[in-house]
């Protein structure tokens, strides 16, 4: 063994926007210490969305940490943590997981000794991490990134296997209760939690990096069985859950199954999801799901022209969307489109027609993204052969000499206000009150009133983080 004592896991901040972003816990985080439970003294969990004195709290002892660098954040930022843990603790070992920290697994690990992380996992956990605790040595773990003897080394990644349905996150660790809390402060009082029963897509989307692993390789859809799922989300204490996976409802029997239990057992909580369209072939299916408590479900529809939805590699028509929604417009669910806007090929008047379609198909609200290009995908290579299509090498979104970034901002921005009429509002925040049970409007209005009177109080300031436990609605946190 090599004597490792104490380990700190670190989830940075991707420090922007103020969005719900403290709605999900570090799930990845958590599995891997679950793998590694009876192997240290002591284990802590700091996250910065919450722990603004970080520092204060990595143990006197502690000899490694574990970094989830999974949201996009610049290179010095991720080097600026591994730089401070050193100071503070010499001889510390750093290592890193998450798609960030494989996207930049050799500048990571060739940089200046006093900031380089030591170690880089591609991958999910699967053991692995445990693997190099017991033995103290990256040679002797597949799929990670190192230096040795001053050279870039890495081992080679073993191709994903089935996702196990064991461990379970470990969330004992956690320090704060996770819920509907925004970055500027206002705490809305709805407790919530996530969890991952599957892994991969069977789907070929050219626009997706979730799909394929740091060797470029697919990855096949794997799901936990709905056994264990069931048993986890009969653990889990916040009323409502959102499913990380990238297409959930791929394996239907499994979905079918899941419903079946959930109902069975009268796990109680509301569920949101995402998942491709489908699904809203299978009414009867959908029609159970709404029974079973998944009331919020959003769709990556992506376009509603053939030609775009070509472009991205959907598989998809609008013919197959329209007679989709026709099923399963009417049911108690709240149902979400995601749209891609700047394909290439698509005029700005296409994506103007966003709002029209989505009222026409039933949609409760639309979320825009600006088609963005990170690299790995074979999206990349497209845009960067058709002529007068840019990516932009900062936020790697796709422009156009038609539709500037400021352009496309712009055309966001109206579809929102296009699509958000006053009726929209009203018939969409009628469906929220009568389907998220946990969401009180009454509960809401009352930590808003709370959060004004304070003075909008500053997250990272004087803020305490009181714990509430249960199945209840979280207390004022002022």
């Amino acid at each position: 063994m090599p004597g490792f004592n104490s380990i700190a896991f670190v989830y940075p901040d991707d420090g922007r926007g103020a969005r719900f972003d403290r709605m999900f816990p570090p799930l990845g985080l958590e599995y891997v210490a679950a793998g590694v439970r009876d192997c240290f003294e002591h284990r802590s969990l700091i996250d910065f969305r919450f722990d603004e004195n970080w520092e204060e709290q990595i143990p006197e002892n502690c000899d490694i940490a574990a970094l989830s660098l999974l949201w996009d954040a610049p290179i010095h930022r991720m080097l600026n943590v591994s730089r401070r843990l050193k100071e503070m603790r010499p001889g510390i070992r750093i290592v890193a997981g998450g798609r960030v920290a494989e996207v930049n697994k050799k500048a990571l690990v060739t940089a200046t000794p006093e900031e380089r992380v030591d170690v880089v996992f591609s991958g999910p956990d699967d053991g692995r991490f445990r693997i190099y605790v017991e033995s103290g040595q990256a040679i002797k773990v597949p799929g990670v990134s190192y230096l040795d003897d001053g050279e870039y080394r890495e081992t080679a990644a073993v191709f994903q296997g089935p996702i196990p349905d064991r461990p379970l996150p470990d969330r004992t660790m956690r320090k704060h209760t996770y819920g509907m809390i925004r970055r500027d402060g206002f705490d809305a009082g709805v407790a919530s939690d996530a969890i991952q029963s599957s892994r991969g897509c069977p789907y070929h989307c050219s626009f997706c990096t979730f799909n394929r692993d740091s060797e470029g390789r697919h990855l096949a859809f794997t799901g936990r069985s709905a056994e264990s799922v069931a048993d986890e989300l009969e653990q889990i204490e916040a009323p409502y859950v959102m499913f990380t996976d990238d297409n959930v409802c791929h394996d239907i029997k499994r979905m079918e199954r899941l419903c079946d239990l959930l109902i069975e057992r009268k796990i109680d909580k509301v569920y949101g999801l995402e998942t491709r369209v489908n699904i809203g072939l299978r009414p009867t299916l959908v029609e159970k799901m709404a029974r079973a408590g998944f009331r919020h479900i959003t769709f990556g529809l992506e376009s509603m022209h053939d030609h775009v939805l070509k472009f991205l590699n959907k598989d998809l028509k609008r013919r197959t969307i329209e007679r989709a929604f026709s099923r399963i417009h009417h049911m108690d669910m709240l149902f979400i489109g995601n749209f891609i806007i700047g394909n290439v090929g698509e005029t700005r008047e296409q994506m103007l027609q966003i709002p029209k379609f989505a009222h026409a198909i039933g949609l409760d609200s639309v979320q825009i993204n600006h088609l963005r290009c990170r690299g790995p995908e074979p999206l990349t290579e497209t845009v960067k052969a058709t002529p007068g299509y840019y990516i932009d090498p900062k936020t790697r979104k796709v422009y156009s000499d038609e539709n500037s970034l400021d352009d496309m901002a712009d055309i966001s921005r109206q579809i929102k206000r296009e699509f958000w009429t006053k009726k929209q509002i009203l018939r969409s925040a009628w469906k929220t009150k009568k389907l998220m049970t946990p969401i009180s409007f009454s509960s809401v209005a009352w930590h808003w009133l709370l959060w004004e009177v304070m003075g909008r109080p500053d997250p990272w300031g004087n803020r305490k983080n009181r714990q509430t436990r249960g199945n209840s609605r979280l207390l004022p946190s002022y």
